[in-house]
């Protein structure tokens, strides 16, 4: 098979597996903006913050997402005034605890209750932790790019507010498509770079690498996040590594893939300030480092 018959054939299978839940994404975003009031939202969610953001990574397990789908919804709830350590913890978390990513889990890994509890309970705490931490780092600094996703929350469809069904209809509608049309060319370029990376470093090479613990747990930090697996599926290809690279390495990638990989770092710099993902991408790379080398 031809290098360019490999890479579309990549390409074409990230970017129909991630399209559905880009969609779903941008139109609970715009259900977000057209229904959701701030007062609801901040009566809703604990003023405590480590409450707050353990409320938010539950959330998951009732209102589940795959990771295409927590960069617009994040910045929805932003923008209607929600902390930003519930917003991350709720974008990290979302794509770990979702009851189809748990059952892959447990089946890709034999059924193994260890390997299932490990990515929730690791994934959870992750979550709650990077919300803290990077809430801290940016104190009362704006992280939402001026330059980002379709910003605008008042109804431009030609309706008159939202005084009936059909006009909220159609603001959904009209959100969701500018929203869509913002975050897929940024995710068309995310996808053609994991897709090349795949292609040009051959699985069989990494496995070589394996042999020494610390090495070998940023390798499959790398790979979770330059291959962008949809994470209903990352557990059948990380399973396949388990005997070269052992536990540990495995989980950080079963970790790491969910919160952040290549495609979503495109889309976040497209929506967020530079800074803020530069410390995000710390954060989460550091964290899920240091659960890989715990669990060895």
């Amino acid at each position: 098979m031809g290098i360019v018959q490999y890479f579309s054939i990549i390409f074409a299978s990230i970017f129909l597996e991630a399209l559905p839940f880009i969609i779903i994404g941008a139109l609970v975003s715009a259900f977000i903006q057209t229904f959701l009031d701030e007062k609801l939202i901040k009566r809703i969610i604990p003023k405590n913050k480590i409450l707050g953001g353990l409320m938010a990574s539950l959330i998951g397990m009732i209102f589940p997402v795959c990771e295409c789908a927590t960069v617009p919804i994040g910045r929805g709830l932003l923008k209607k005034g929600v902390p930003l350590n519930v917003a991350v913890t709720y974008m990290l978390a979302t794509p770990i605890i979702n009851p189809v990513v748990l059952m892959s889990t447990y089946y890709a890994f034999n059924g193994s209750i260890k390997v299932l509890l490990y990515r929730a309970v690791f994934g959870l705490s992750i979550s709650i932790i990077v919300g803290y931490i990077v809430d801290v780092l940016n104190g009362r600094f704006d992280v939402l790019s001026e330059r980002g996703f379709y910003i605008e929350d008042k109804c431009t469809c030609g309706c008159s507010g939202y005084q009936n069904s059909k006009s909220r209809f159609l603001t959904i509608l009209d959100h969701s498509s500018k929203e869509l049309y913002d975050i897929g060319k940024y995710f068309i370029i995310g996808a053609a770079l994991a897709a090349l990376c795949q292609v040009l470093i051959p699985r069989d090479k990494l496995a070589l690498l394996g042999h020494n613990v610390p090495f070998s747990i940023l390798i499959m930090m790398g790979f979770a996040f330059l291959s962008s697996l949809c994470s209903e599926a990352d557990a059948f290809v990380a399973s396949t590594f388990l005997d070269s690279f052992g536990l540990g390495a495995v989980m950080s990638f079963l970790l790491l893939g969910p919160m952040i990989d290549l495609k979503n770092t495109v889309m976040l710099f497209s929506s967020f300030k530079k800074s803020f993902v530069l410390k995000l991408l710390f954060c989460i790379f550091s964290l899920c480092f240091i659960a890989g080398c715990i669990i060895y």
